[in-house]
């Protein structure tokens, strides 16, 4: 499966429509992983746990540079480190795009 790559716009509205953010909170936020991670990009996760409270929550994580992921996986990953939480690669928007 290839996931989408995906503007700032379309990925922050794909991210706000469902978590409490806005598309400013979320550059902010990128802008400080960027002074952290210099990551290659941010991964939208989605978690897929039928029986968990997190079914369809969405999660943000660099990948590159200095972060855990180097690439994006191609395999469900665990946000929190939880068997309850794992969750897919829905999107990703390269740091390079503005």
């Amino acid at each position: 499966m290839t996931v989408p790559e995906l503007s700032f716009a379309d990925f922050a509205a794909k991210y706000c429509e469902r978590q409490e953010s806005t598309p400013e909170k979320l550059r902010e936020i990128f802008t400080r992983q960027t002074e952290l991670y210099h990551p290659d990009g941010w991964m939208l996760l989605e978690c897929h746990m039928l029986d968990s409270s997190r079914m369809g929550s969405l999660t943000i994580l660099p990948y590159g540079g200095t972060a855990t992921h180097k690439v994006v996986p191609d395999r469900p990953v665990s946000p929190r480190g939880l068997a309850s939480d794992m969750s897919v690669v829905v999107a990703i928007l390269k740091a390079s795009t503005p």
